[in-house]
Order: C-alpha cells, then sequence, then structure tokens
C-alpha cells in the first residue's frame, strides 16, 4: 500500500538516530556515515532491521548528506553512495513479516543561500532535484527532508522533490528554543509555507529535547491541517 493511502488514518512509526549507532559500530570522527553503504552495508542493514524489529514502519535511508556539496571528490559518487542507501535499508524491510516503508533521507546542504551565504536558490534546487531522482529511481517510498533550520533552503528543497517525482514529500525544520528557525520562521509561518507548497506531511525534529518541543508541536497543531510529524 502506498504509504500516502494510511496518513492521517492510523499512527506510522520512524526510526530514530543512524549516526550515533554507525558511531557506536566503529565510524570514525569526521568520516562520512553515508559512505558506510557501500564500506560496510552489513552494518547499516542491521541497523535498519534493528528498528524495524522493534515497531517502525519506516527507515530513513542512511542518505541524510549524500549530495555534491559533501560527496564531490572521486571516491564515491553521490549516485553510487544513494543507491547502496536506498538498497540497504529494503533489504532489512524484506526480512521482516510486515509491510514496511523506506524514506529517502535529505537533510541540509551545509551551505546558506544568497543573500546571506553563497549558494543560489537555482543551484540549490539543482542539487536536490539530483538526490531526489537517484533516490526515486532507485525505489525509495517517499522523501523525507529533514532537520531543516531555513525556510528559504526547504522551499528549494520541496520544489525539487516535486519537480524530480510523484512521491509523497514529508518535511521536518528544527527550532530553537525561542520556537524559531534558524533564519527566523515561525511555526505557524512554516506550516502556512509547506502547505502551500503541497507537502504531505509537515513537523519537527532534533535541536530540542521533548518537553520543549511539546510546546512547539501544539503552535503546529493549531494551525496545520494535514498530518504532523
Amino acid at each position: 500500500m502506498n504509504i500516502r493511502e494510511r496518513l492521517g488514518k492510523e499512527l506510522l512509526f520512524l526510526d530514530g538516530g543512524m549516526g550515533t549507532l554507525l558511531q557506536a559500530e566503529g565510524l570514525a570522527p569526521g568520516e562520512l556515515p553515508e559512505t558506510w553503504n557501500i564500506e560496510h552495508p552489513e552494518k547499516v542493514e542491521a541497523i535498519h532491521r534493528r528498528y524495524y524489529e522493534a515497531g517502525s514502519d519506516v527507515v530513513l535511508a542512511n542518505t541524510f548528506g549524500a549530495n555534491v556539496c559533501k560527496f564531490h571528490d572521486d571516491r564515491y559518487t553521490v549516485e553510487e553512495v544513494i543507491r547502496a542507501g536506498i538498497a540497504n535499508a529494503k533489504r532489512a524491510g524484506e526480512q521482516i513479516g510486515k509491510e514496511t516503508y523506506v524514506a529517502l533521507d535529505m537533510g541540509p546542504t551545509g551551505k546558506l543561500l544568497k543573500p546571506m551565504g553563497d549558494l543560489a536558490f537555482e543551484d540549490c534546487c539543482a542539487i536536490y532535484r539530483e538526490v531526489v531522482e537517484i533516490g526515486a529511481d532507485a525505489g525509495a517510498d517517499f522523501i523525507l527532508i529533514e532537520t531543516m533550520s531555513d525556510s528559504y533552503e526547504t522551499k528549494a528543497a520541496v520544489l525539487a522533490a516535486k519537480e524530480g517525482c510523484d512521491l509523497p514529500i514529508f518535511v521536518t525544520v528544527t527550532f530553537d528554543e525561542r520556537g524559531k528557525l534558524l533564519t527566523g520562521g515561525s511555526p505557524a509561518s512554516i506550516v502556512a509555507m509547506l502547505e502551500g507548497l503541497g507537502v504531505d506531511v509537515l513537523g519537527m525534529n532534533c535541536g530540542l529535547g521533548p518537553v520543549q518541543m511539546k510546546e512547539i508541536l501544539k503552535d503546529i497543531l493549531e494551525v496545520s491541517s494535514i498530518p504532523v510529524m
């Protein structure tokens, strides 16, 4: 069943951290976690499988930083890393006796967009679109844009996802203690933007603990007319 058909009708559970578990397996400081999709696929697959066994309906492919801003040498291409990441997650799901889903995980580029930084909006869209097209072709069930702290970059990622595939789009942003994005967006403004862009699910992750996030969640739920994560 397409995950879009289940949204708003039942609780769906996603997985948790990947980087910390890879560190426990030996990921070295400064080492790109996504390289383990190719170098240690059995360890990445085992982490995905443990999340499924713990009750997750969805696992995020280990592709958070898989873009040309971070993979620009001759060692591995963005495509190799993403395809391996999707394959590892799908193999883990095949071993579980229930319906499972794999999300193409996309995080921030690590660059600020103009005029605050040096990355043009159109170039940012192109960076994300490459990731989306590869991930969709590799078999991802939906796109998760996560841990975003700039509404402008978030918009670029969503537009790239909509232009590059027809998969469901989930988006989560990161708020600070003031209930604001790094660039100043409020929960209400983010909900308005994301609903206007036509995403399927919106919400928040990372940055704060559950006590602080609970208060911001109330603000999101008051204004959101689509499922919240």
